[in-house]
C-alpha cells in the first residue's frame, strides 16, 4: 500500500485570528476610549496563543512522522518489488540456450530445463499443404463463374505421387474434422468462393493468385504437418460427386478426381538430436528435450550444431542484486529515523516505534534463517550464495562470483533457495503447488484410490472387424456429452467405414465440436477387436469425467452405438501426512489445519498404499514477498501506525475547533461585559460633567453676589 498524499500531512491548523476584530481599535461603548477590543483581543489571544502554539507543534510532528512513514513504505515496497521477482521460480531458475548456428535452429528454456549441450541437425523443415486450381485453365477474372454444389473438406495424411487419381491416396485423421461449404448462385464465382473459405474458419487460407494471363484459386492449409493435409471433395446441386473440371469439380482434389495441383506438400519437420531421429508437424519441437522449445529455421543436411542451455547467471545475479540494493537503500532509511545520537543525546524522529522495529526484525530474521526442508540440498541460507550482513552497518553485502559457482553447479538449489517449490520421491506422484496456507516440511503420501476416466462402450459383439459400419447422406447426426458438457449437432460423413476408420472419424467429429472444445472437453474412440464394440473415453479423471450419447440418426448403421450414458470416473483418494485429503480428478490436496493444508499432488497412476513423500520448501524471496506484503496491505503494521497518527491529527484538528468555540463564546462574554463597564463610566462621566457644571455654576453665582453688594454700598 502507498500512502496517499491526502493521507501523508496533516493540514495545518486553521487561522483564529477574528477577522472583525483584528488590526483595529474601537470603542466597546458609548466612547469612553478606556474598554477597547483592542484590549479584547490582548485577552483572548494570551488565552488561546499558548494551546495554539502546542497543537501546531503536535501536528507538525505528526506531518513529519507521517511522512517519514510514507518514505519508508515507499523504499519498502521497492524491496517487495525486488525479492517478489525471484520468488517467482521461473525467475529463480531462469535459463538461456545458446545456438551455435542461429541461423539453423534457435531454442528457449524453461527453468526446470536441464543444463547441458545437445548435438542438433536439421534435416527438413515441417510445410504446410498448398493446393491450386489449374494454370492452363485459369480464370479470366476473380469474378468468373465457377460452379455451385458442396465442397467438403477432410483433415488427414495425403500421400500423392503424380499421374492423377492412380497417384493418390489420403487417411483421415483422428484429431481433425470434417466440414462442409455450400456454393450457390450467390458465391459462386472465383472471389465468392475464396471468401466462404476463409468465412468458414476451418484451418484454411484461400486466396487468388493473377499469374500474368489468368486467375487462380490458392487453398493453403494454416498447419503444417503431414497429417494436417486437406482432402476436396465436390457434390453438385444434385449430392452426386463431381468430378467435372469446368464446374466446382476444378475444385477436386481426392480419390475420384485431382483436378488441383498440389504445389506444396504436407510435410513433417525432422531433425536429430544427439543423433536421434525425430519427427514434428511444427518447425517448434518442444518434446525432444524436456523444457526446452526448438525453433527451426532453416534445414542443413549433415550439419550439426550444438544448443548449449546453461542458468541466465547475469539475470539471476542482476535480481539478487536488486534485492540487496532495495534492502539495503530501506535499511539505510530506517537506521537514520530511529537511531540515537550519544553525542547529541538526540534520537531520530521514528526512534523506539514499536511497528518499525517489528517490521525490521522479522525481516532481518527470514534474510539469515535456514530455508525448512533443504538438508540435503548444497545450500541453505542466502549466506550460501554470497550474501552477508555487515555487523558495523546493518547493510548486505553480495559476492556475485559465489552465487555464479553455486548456479553452475547446482541451480535447482537456487531456486528452492528463493522461490516456493516440490520434490517427490515416487515418480508417478507429482508436485502441483502449495498456498500460504501450506507449511514447509515433508509429507508422506498414501493413495486409498487410484483416479480412473469416464468411459462408454457399446454391446461386447456389437461390431464385427470384418464388417462395416455404414452412414448416409441423411439420419448421419448425433449429438454427445463430455464431462457434463453438451455438444451441438456432429455430422459424420457420409460414406463406408470399417470399425476402425469409423472409430477415427466419430473421434475427430466428436473433438471438433466448437461447445466442446470451449468447455476444454475431449474424448478418444477406439475399436477393440477382442470385445468387437467401441469405446469412448473421456479424457479427463475423476467423478466429473463421464461420457453419454444423448441423440443418434438413423443414418448411422451398424456401428453398436445408441442413446445412453456411460459410468462416470471416480477421483482419486488418500491422505497426506496422514490426514485425509481432498481428491478432485488426479489430484489430492492436503486438508485445512494441518501444515500440508493447500499441498496439491498428482497421482499419475501406480498403485494404492504408501507412495514416498513431497517435500515443500518455502523459499527466502518467498517468505519476504508474503511478510512484506502483510506488512504493507490494509491491516499491516505500516498502515494501522499511518492510520494511527492520521487519527491523532483528527483528535488535535477537533480540540482547535473546540478552543475557537471557547474563544468566541469567552470574547463575547467579556466584550458583554466591557459594554456594560463602558456604559457605567459614561453614565458616571456625565455625572462627573454634570457636578462639575453644577458646582461651577454654583461658585459663578456666589462670586457675582458678592461683587453686587460690596458696589451698591459703595454707591450709596
Amino acid at each position: 500500500m502507498t500512502i496517499s498524499s491526502s493521507t501523508a500531512a496533516a493540514t495545518s491548523l486553521p487561522s483564529t485570528a477574528n477577522p472583525s476584530l483584528s488590526g483595529t481599535v474601537s470603542s466597546l461603548g458609548i466612547g469612553s476610549g478606556i474598554l477597547t477590543s483592542s484590549v479584547v483581543d490582548q485577552l483572548i489571544q494570551s488565552e488561546q496563543l499558548p494551546l495554539q502554539s502546542v497543537y501546531q507543534s503536535q501536528m507538525a510532528l505528526l506531518n513529519s512522522k507521517i511522512s517519514d512513514f510514507g518514505t519508508l513504505q515507499g523504499l519498502l515496497s521497492t524491496f517487495q518489488s525486488a525479492v517478489g521477482t525471484l520468488a517467482n521460480s521461473a525467475n529463480a531458475g531462469a535459463k538461456v540456450v545458446t545456438s551455435a548456428s542461429p541461423s539453423l535452429a534457435t531454442a528457449t528454456a524453461s527453468s526446470f530445463a536441464q543444463n547441458g549441450s545437445y548435438s542438433i541437425e536439421v534435416d527438413k523443415l515441417a510445410s504446410s499443404q498448398q493446393l491450386v486450381t489449374s494454370a492452363a485453365s485459369a480464370y479470366s477474372s476473380a469474378t468468373s463463374v465457377v460452379g455451385t454444389g458442396t465442397l467438403t473438406f477432410t483433415t488427414g495424411t495425403t500421400t500423392y505421387t503424380g499421374g492423377g487419381t492412380s497417384g493418390y491416396s489420403f487417411t483421415p485423421s483422428t484429431s481433425g474434422a470434417t466440414h462442409s461449404i455450400s456454393i450457390t448462385s450467390s458465391n459462386d464465382t472465383l472471389s465468392g468462393i475464396r471468401d466462404a473459405i476463409n468465412n468458414a474458419n476451418i484451418g484454411l487460407t484461400a486466396s487468388i493468385i493473377y499469374n500474368g494471363s489468368g486467375y487462380q484459386l490458392s487453398v493453403a492449409t494454416n498447419s503444417t504437418g503431414a497429417s494436417n493435409s486437406v482432402q476436396i471433395g465436390v457434390t453438385n446441386s444434385s449430392g452426386a460427386t463431381d468430378t467435372s473440371s469446368t464446374d466446382l469439380g476444378a475444385l477436386a482434389f481426392n480419390s475420384n478426381a485431382v483436378n488441383m495441383t498440389q504445389a506444396t506438400a504436407a510435410g513433417d519437420a525432422s531433425l536429430k538430436v544427439n543423433s536421434i531421429p525425430i519427427t514434428s508437424s511444427q518447425n517448434t519441437i518442444t518434446s525432444a528435450i524436456n523444457g526446452v522449445a526448438i525453433n527451426l529455421m532453416q534445414a542443413s543436411v549433415g550439419n550439426p550444431f550444438n544448443l548449449t542451455v546453461a542458468p541466465d547467471i547475469s539475470g539471476i545475479t542482476t535480481n539478487v542484486q536488486a534485492i540487496v540494493s532495495a534492502y539495503n537503500a530501506y535499511q539505510s532509511q530506517y537506521s537514520t529515523y530511529t537511531a540515537y545520537n550519544s553525542s547529541t543525546q538526540t534520537g531520530g524522529p521514528l526512534m523506539g516505534n514499536a511497528n518499525l522495529q517489528s517490521a525490521m526484525s522479522q525481516i532481518t530474521n527470514i534474510l539469515g534463517s535456514v530455508v525448512t526442508g533443504m538438508s540435503g540440498a548444497s545450500i541453505h541460507s542466502l549466506a550460501d550464495i554470497g550474501i552477508s550482513t555487515d555487523s558495523q552497518t546493518g547493510q548486505l553485502t553480495f559476492n556475485s562470483t559465489t552465487l555464479q559457482n553455486v548456479l553452475q553447479s547446482n541451480p535447482q538449489d537456487v531456486v528452492s533457495l528463493f522461490s516456493n517449490s516440490g520434490s517427490s520421491t515416487d515418480s508417478l506422484v507429482s508436485y502441483v503447488s502449495g498456498t500460504s496456507s501450506t507449511q514447509a516440511g515433508t509429507y508422506a503420501v498414501n493413495v486409498s484410490q487410484l483416479a480412473t476416466q469416464g468411459s462408454l462402450s457399446t454391446a461386447s459383439g456389437s461390431l464385427a472387424s470384418t464388417g462395416s459400419v455404414t452412414v448416409g447422406s441423411t439420419g448421419n447426426t448425433l449429438t454427445v456429452s463430455v464431462d457434463g458438457n453438451s455438444s451441438s449437432t456432429i455430422t459424420i460423413p457420409a460414406g463406408t467405414y470399417t470399425p476402425t476408420q469409423f472409430a477415427q472419424t466419430l473421434q475427430s467429429q466428436i473433438n471438433a465440436d466448437s461447445q466442446l472444445q470451449a468447455a476444454g472437453a475431449a474424448l478418444s474412440v477406439s475399436y477393440n477387436s477382442t470385445n468387437s464394440d467401441l469405446q469412448l473415453t473421456s479424457n479427463s479423471y475423476g467423478s466429473l469425467s463421464q461420457v453419454a450419447i444423448n441423440s443418434l440418426g438413423s443414418g448411422i448403421t451398424g456401428s453398436g452405438l445408441s442413446v445412453a450414458t456411460g459410468t462416470a470416473g471416480v477421483d482419486v483418494a488418500g491422505t497426506i501426512n496422514g490426514v485425509a485429503a481432498t481428491g478432485v480428478g488426479q489430484t489430492l490436496t492436503g486438508a485445512k489445519g494441518d501444515p500440508s493444508a493447500g499441498l496439491s499432488v498428482e497421482v499419475l497412476g501406480g498403485s494404492t498404499g504408501a507412495r514416498g513423500s513431497v517435500t515443500y520448501v518455502v523459499g527466502v524471496a518467498q517468505q519476504l514477498s508474503t511478510a512484506l506484503t502483510n506488512m504493507l496491505g490494509s491491516n499491516g503494521a505500516f498502515t494501522s501506525q499511518v492510520n494511527a497518527y492520521n487519527g491523532q491529527v483528527t483528535q488535535i484538528n477537533q480540540e482547535n475547533t473546540d478552543l475557537n468555540t471557547r474563544m468566541t463564546t469567552l470574547r463575547a462574554t467579556i466584550t458583554a461585559e466591557f459594554q456594560a463597564y463602558d456604559s457605567m463610566i459614561a453614565q458616571m462621566n456625565s455625572t462627573s460633567s454634570y457636578l462639575t457644571q453644577f458646582f461651577n455654576t454654583q461658585s459663578g453665582s456666589s462670586s457675582s453676589g458678592s461683587g453686587s453688594s460690596t458696589g451698591s454700598t459703595g454707591h450709596g
